[in-house]
Parts: structure tokens; sequence; C-alpha cells
């Protein structure tokens, strides 16, 4: 991203990190741009261990990665998160 300083490795990574999730994430993919508002977003892919997660769950993890790339992006950036499952994984 042209005006972000944090690179999507290391979004990545940060978010490799994270302990505590509500859900087991088997995998993590994470892109930087500029959202169809021009606004710079991150999207992250948390691929899920479990095919069956609670609404709940998925809430908690949302706001966890969201919280997660605030704190580490200095500037006002849109986080789009989705959730595929690990059986989804390669199709």
């Amino acid at each position: 991203m042209n005006n972000m300083n944090v690179s999507a490795a290391d979004i990545q990574e940060t978010l490799q990190a994270l302990r505590g999730l509500p859900t087991p994430v088997s995998s993590w993919q994470v892109e930087t741009g500029f959202d169809a508002t021009d606004d710079p977003a991150v999207w992250v892919w948390a691929w899920l261990e479990k095919d069956k997660v609670d609404r709940r769950s998925l809430s908690d993890l949302r706001a966890k990665i969201r919280d997660a790339i605030h704190e580490q992006v200095p500037e006002r950036v849109w986080v789009y998160t989705r959730f595929p499952r690990a059986s989804e994984m390669g199709s």
C-alpha cells in the first residue's frame, strides 16, 4: 500500500502471533490496498480449523483481528475479514 508503513507480511505475522482466539485459525492470508471508495484497506482471510463456528465466536474473532491491525497500523484503515473453513482450502 502506497501510504501505509506496515506491509501485508507484517500484519500477517502479527495475526499469527495472536493467542486466546475464540476459534482455532489454521492459516492467515492478508492483502493491503485501497477499497472501492479509495480508502486504505486490509483484507484478511482467517482459515478456520472448524467447519462449524457460532456467530459469537466469529464476531469475537473479527474484533480481535480489527483491534490487532488498528494497533499496528497508525492511520485509519478499513479491515475486511473473511472466514473460510479449512475444508475449503485448495478448492
